[in-house]
């Protein structure tokens, strides 16, 4: 570690399903056991975690324990430290584990994107179709994170609807070519990587049957399914442009307030716009070699002394408002 990292403490809350995934044999040394008191474990400057990890891995055990786990590192231990940085401020992390208002989020960039995500989010039964000739929607969940967020369908007509189970959101289909962008942040650092994703189908109206799938199934490195086979003869799309994607990164950091977080985008075959369809909370940053050498780079951007006292003020005092 260099010297601005010596005699700094950073501690790291996370599942140990998502160390595993990381691949980074450094984070184990650094956790933070929640069985534990913070004080006797401390003090830290930096807090990283994903606690909505531990409490979706603890459902079905232990869940009363997590949640105050998540009340004392949130409120009890950053308010008797507030010199303590979070990575990523709780409030925020929230809002995007509800995909009602992480789509509002997306939303606001669509002068950035000039390819804005339209969705709709239904909270009951009964909805009526909306007045349109191509009615092709794909159906998420509210609920942005664990195993049934994964869990996904496409309706190709209005009678589709029957098919929702509220609450969830219809989200535009746009044809895309099979790719999917996923960009991961870290910090000032961004890298993005290819992966499948869902093929393109005909526009217009269907008479087909919903389609009821995984995203884990089609849009993981190994993943090998019919719905993400392409037409051979259809020319690759360019791939989203180094400009475009800083200037995205850098609105989405100013907007969440976050350093770790993905983002998927998808390119418009007909037009090239790009569309951001989910942000993904601490993604596992699969496919990332720099992932590590990144994050201490953040650390170390965090921790240095050179910034300004009101800069630390600020930072403080946001974290405390939220």
């Amino acid at each position: 570690t260099s010297m601005l990292m010596a005699g700094r403490r950073v501690g790291v809350c996370v599942s140990e399903k998502k160390r595993r995934r990381m691949k980074v044999a450094a984070l184990a040394d650094l956790c933070i056991d929640l069985t534990q008191p913070m004080e006797s474990q401390g003090p830290f400057d930096v807090i990283m975690h994903k606690l909505s990890d531990i409490i979706v891995e603890a459902e079905h055990d232990n869940l009363i324990l997590c949640f105050l786990c998540l009340i004392t590192i949130g409120q009890n231990y950053v308010s008797t430290h507030p010199r303590t940085v979070l990575l990523d401020p709780l409030p925020i992390m929230k809002q995007l584990l509800d995909r009602f208002a992480s789509y509002r989020i997306i939303s606001k960039l669509q002068d950035t994107l000039k390819g804005p995500l339209q969705f709709r989010a239904i909270q009951r039964q009964g909805l009526q179709a909306p007045p349109t000739n191509t009615f092709f929607r794909i159906c998420k969940t509210r609920v942005a994170h664990g195993s049934r967020s994964h869990e996904m369908s496409l309706i190709f007509n209005p009678a589709g609807l029957r098919d929702v189970q509220p609450p969830c959101v219809l989200q535009s289909f746009v044809n895309h070519g099979a790719v999917l962008h996923k960009v991961f942040v870290v910090g000032e650092d961004h890298f993005t990587v290819e992966r499948p994703s869902l093929k393109n189908f005909p526009t217009g109206p269907h008479d087909r049957e919903t389609i009821f799938f995984n995203s884990h199934e089609v849009s993981k490195p190994e993943s090998c399914s019919h719905l993400t086979a392409l037409d051979e003869t259809m020319p690759r799309l360019p791939s989203p442009s180094d400009d475009a994607m800083v200037a995205l990164v850098k609105e989405l950091r100013a907007e969440l307030g976050m350093a770790l977080f993905g983002v998927d985008i998808i390119v418009n075959i007909h037009n090239h716009t790009l569309t951001i369809i989910d942000i993904n909370i601490f993604p596992g940053y699969e496919g990332v070699p720099q992932f590590f050498s990144s994050l201490v780079n953040h650390i170390e951007s965090v921790l240095d002394p050179s910034r300004t006292y009101e800069a630390q003020e600020d930072i403080t005092d946001s974290q405390v408002e939220q």
